[in-house]
């Protein structure tokens, strides 16, 4: 069984009541979680190139965080109690868990960003926090005891310390026992506060992209930069005297960023948005082998699927972004292109309207350079 998650609500509802507004609690909405185990995630956090930390501490503290890739030491020398391990982007790594993505189809692709997963010890937690950004915590093993606080931003207090940003105080304002398969979704701001309930207690966390407004100013810049276009010099034919020659005014503050805006042409935006938005967050994510096994036996009907650490999104022109890099599709390739981008596994039956020679080619070419793998013969 694939992982799987089933808003309990519309879609709109969703959205509507919810998303980036208001905490949402749904008991008993995702099933097959049950791979990777604790023991896999710690084969993982000994990796070189994978984002792992480990973090113990309770209450006021104090709380240590320490950055993998770990040892086997490392983990020996953990106490019985009070701490997590965090591995970032395990979707990227583990194909198998990246298909829980395709439940999140409510949402554009190109807001998708990771799975973080977690294990931790009775007691282990990350401590009274909020994230910049949209989550769905999903209760895989144990049980994991919320209290979620108010609204949080850049001025709320924080503990001294060097790398966590703990909340000097959490005004406790709703609670959760999550269970197996129940689902907390917070939107940015929210102060919450997760504690293990006992010693198996494994979360996975769906992260949202949300790149900051200097991220994109950035990319546009660099989009404008790349190209041969003269774009000429300030221009202000209707001046008058100034009543103050020393002064720059509002005026001319606004034409100078105006004039300078109107540099960048749409298919710029287009450029700059559509790498941006088609990083992988782990570029060395394709390095890590896809579990063919592991995927058919799950799904016994596919027979290819994508890396987990692909990133394909659709631009409105009808071309491809493939982690970074624009494909500019004919129309003969952009309807399987479509179907490539709207889901992570696909079915011989869907691929059989798709055989012509230049569309099969497209597919092998990505096939070949680890974008997808085919889970049948090497024949295929």
């Amino acid at each position: 069984m694939r992982p799987r998650f089933d808003l309990p609500l519309d879609p709109a509802d969703f959205l509507a009541r919810f998303w980036q507004k208001a905490p949402l609690f749904m008991p008993a909405c995702a099933t097959g979680l049950a791979h990777p185990d604790p023991d896999t995630l710690a084969g993982l956090a000994l990796e070189e190139g994978v984002e792992s930390r480990l973090i113990s501490g309770s209450g006021a503290g104090p709380w240590n965080s320490q950055h993998g890739p770990f040892s086997p030491d490392d983990f020996a020398s953990m106490p019985r109690s009070n701490w997590t391990l965090l591995v970032q982007s395990v979707d990227h790594f583990l194909t198998e868990v990246s298909l829980l993505l395709d439940d999140f189809r409510f949402l554009p692709a190109w807001r998708l960003e990771d799975i973080m997963i977690s294990y931790a010890a009775r007691g282990g937690s990350v401590g009274p926090h909020f994230d910049r950004y949209d989550v769905f915590l999903i209760q895989a093993r144990g049980q994991r005891h919320w209290q979620l606080g108010p609204m949080c931003d850049e001025s709320t207090p924080l503990m001294p310390h060097d790398s966590l940003r703990l909340l000097q105080d959490m005004p406790v304002e709703s609670e959760h026992l999550a269970s197996p398969g129940d689902v907390l979704y917070l939107p940015p701001g929210i102060a919450h506060y997760g504690i293990a309930q006992d010693d198996d207690c494994v979360t996975w966390s769906v992260g949202f992209r949300a790149p900051s407004p200097l991220e994109v100013l950035e990319r546009l810049v660099d989009a404008v930069a790349e190209t041969d276009e003269q774009h000429g010099l300030f221009r202000d034919p209707q001046r008058q005297p100034p009543a103050d020659p020393a002064l720059l005014g509002r005026r001319d503050q606004q034409a100078l960023v105006k004039q300078g805006l109107a540099a960048i042409t749409e298919d710029q935006q287009r450029m700059a948005l559509g790498g941006l938005l088609s990083e992988p967050r782990q570029p060395n994510g394709l390095d890590f082998e896809v579990d063919c096994g592991h995927i058919a036996a799950a799904l016994p009907g596919a027979v290819l699927v994508r890396h987990g650490a692909t990133r394909l999104i659709l631009d409105d022109l009808g071309d491809a972004w493939l982690n970074g890099e624009c494909w500019p599709l004919d129309e003969d390739s952009r309807p399987l292109v479509s179907l490539l981008a709207s889901k992570r596994y696909y079915e011989a039956a869907e691929l059989a309207a798709f055989d012509q020679p230049g569309q099969i080619d497209l597919v092998n070419e990505w096939v070949d350079s680890g974008f997808f793998v085919w889970l049948g013969s090497d024949d295929e």
